[in-house]
């Protein structure tokens, strides 16, 4: 016999074997449970914005937005631009520069967002 192994003979055995579960390690089990629900119920509902920063240089109304070599392969068309509160959209791009329309802006040097997208954070998870 495996000393893994309990050989009980009668019924009246069965309860010299059994172990209680003690309140706290339920409470311990409850508490890990609703974390893990309650962080996938967040990553399933809410949304994550992934952005793009850099500097802006606007001359005569035309805004050229500085984009970084390793940037420019995320940035399209017709994609949304914040400067100073003011919403506008890119209208070209060519090499690390792009330029960007909609903004009434006095020339000078300005920060700018562009929205990349929104992913859920469980799509980082399962790559959807």
């Amino acid at each position: 016999m495996d000393k893994g192994q309990i050989r009980i003979s009668n019924p009246e055995e069965l309860n010299k074997h059994l172990q209680r579960t003690s309140l706290f390690t339920w409470i311990v089990l409850g508490a890990v449970t609703a974390l893990l629900a309650a962080f996938f119920a967040w990553s399933c509902l809410f949304e994550l914005t992934i952005k793009l920063t850099g500097m802006a240089s606007v001359s005569g109304g035309a805004v050229v937005l500085r984009i970084n070599q390793g940037d420019i392969n995320k940035v399209s068309i017709g994609q949304k631009v914040y400067i100073e509160g003011q919403e506008g959209k890119i209208d070209s791009i060519f090499e690390d520069k792009a330029s960007a329309s909609s903004f009434t802006l006095g020339d000078g040097e300005y920060s700018y967002t562009v929205i990349l997208g929104q992913k859920k954070p469980i799509e980082f998870w399962f790559g959807a």
